[in-house]
């Protein structure tokens, strides 16, 4: 403390260091509406899909081919609602991040594109869409799914503000 200017210039250094890695972290991207709206029309997609998941697993809903749930299906759903809710996690987590996005985004539109492949090979001759009229929805709608996550991947910017 004998000698205060060097000390301030020390001091003022490392603050201005210390501003300049906080600039370079506060840096982020401005997604257009188009993608924010398709952003939240996946989520929402995607906690129907758990939702009525859970529903159909505890048997809360009427109307469903029993024989149909305790079957393959139910197995083979699990096991694609699993892999479903880390891909839906790892989506909003990268797109939080802006860390990945594409690549997780690349991902799940495979795997979706490889669990309706799925469903038309395996589940198609032994039951009909009247047996599960709640996944049947989502069985239908699920190329709109994929088309909106295409949406996504095309739309999303990498590029930061400052950039």
């Amino acid at each position: 403390m004998v000698n205060k200017n060097e000390n301030n210039s020390e001091n003022a250094s490392i603050l201005a260091s210390s501003l300049e890695q906080q600039s370079r972290v506060n840096d982020f991207i401005f997604q257009s509406s188009r993608f924010r709206i398709i952003f939240c029309f996946v989520n929402l997609y995607a906690v129907l899909i758990v939702i009525v998941y859970f529903l159909v697993k505890g048997d809360l809903v009427e109307g469903i081919n029993t024989n149909f749930v305790n079957g393959v299906f139910l197995t083979v759903l699990n096991g694609r609602t699993s892999v479903f809710l880390l891909l839906f996690v790892s989506l909003n987590l990268s797109a939080y991040y802006n860390f990945g996005f594409k690549i997780v985004c690349l991902t799940t539109i495979i795997y979706m594109l490889n669990s309706a492949v799925d469903n038309i090979v395996l589940f198609s001759d032994s039951t009909k869409i009247i047996d599960r009229p709640y996944f049947s929805a989502f069985i239908i709608t699920r190329p709109l799914f994929v088309i909106a996550l295409v949406g996504l991947f095309i739309l999303h910017k990498e590029k930061a503000k400052n950039d």
